[in-house]
């Protein structure tokens, strides 16, 4: 290993240590920080380790920044003391590894809802993880590839007989999340604060389970519940079933009679929200 190399090591680990700079070199038998003297230059207004401690708290703050700017509605409910211990927590576990810090917090709900580290978290806010669970799925829908939506105009010009085969997917930005707690409640109620100069506080959490929907239309990213017949039917599409399949399983729910006007108010809704493609 080059000697660059070995510095650039024993840096990384001073930077990202636990509990500081100070504290990695006292248990590396340097407290004086005297062999980072060969890496950094010292002078009469800082010595080097003073100089790294600086860095490292200026690291850790860059990246608590990005999560808290990813995540706004987990920062502002946790507050800041709770949430500037949860991003210590999680990047002791799961520090960046890619380099964008686009995707430092892509680890952050699944580390909340089952990492032994996130435990304290997870007892006093049990509604932490579905409620990361829900803005990193904001994020992914915004960053999620273009595709042109299937517009009115192309199923106008279907032949009939072809409607029952006809293959329908969902637009590359939809999410559905399963969730146990009233989320979207309090990222509707953020959002409606962030607008509203008078402010609003962020509703009491409740347990309840719902699937909740995500995707984006017109460069916007939208979100709402899911009642049971219209989250069977998208997973049944995510899966490459056909119109004629779904008016199916509309039937099975509702009878024959009802499915024909029930699967076309579906279908209207789904494509006025610009949720679909051609499969």
């Amino acid at each position: 290993m080059s000697d660059l190399a070995t510095t650039q090591r024993r840096l990384w680990r001073l930077l990202t240590a636990p509990d500081g700079v100070a504290a990695a070199l006292a248990d590396a038998g340097d407290a004086e920080g005297l062999a980072l003297e060969g890496w950094l230059g010292s002078d009469a207004r800082a010595t080097a380790s003073t100089r790294l401690e600086i860095y490292a708290h200026a690291y850790f703050q860059r990246i608590h920044d990005v999560l808290a700017r990813d995540l706004p509605t987990l920062a502002a409910a946790l507050g800041a003391d709770g949430f500037h211990d949860l991003a210590a927590a999680y990047l002791c576990v799961h520090p960046p590894s890619r380099p964008s810090l686009r995707h430092a917090g892509a680890r952050l709900p699944g580390f909340l809802a089952t990492d032994a580290a996130a435990a304290p978290f997870r007892r006093r806010w049990p509604f932490a993880a579905d409620l990361a669970r829900l803005e990193w799925a904001l994020g992914e829908a915004f960053d999620a590839p273009d595709a042109p939506p299937l517009a009115r105009a192309e199923l106008e010009a279907l032949a009939p007989e072809r409607w029952e085969t006809l293959a329908l997917a969902p637009h590359p930005s939809v999410r559905r999340l399963s969730v146990g707690w009233n989320v979207a409640a309090l990222r509707a109620a953020f959002e409606a604060d962030d607008e509203d100069a008078a402010g609003a506080a962020l509703p009491s959490p409740e347990a309840g389970d719902a699937t909740l929907l995500v995707w984006r239309s017109r460069e916007r990213v939208r979100f709402r519940a899911l009642d049971a017949d219209e989250a069977d039917l998208l997973a049944r599409l995510a899966t490459g079933a056909t119109f004629g399949a779904l008016c199916e399983a509309v039937a099975r729910r509702h009878g024959p009679d009802e499915a024909p006007a029930r699967a076309a108010a579906r279908l209207a809704a789904w494509l006025d929200a610009e949720l679909l493609v051609r499969g």
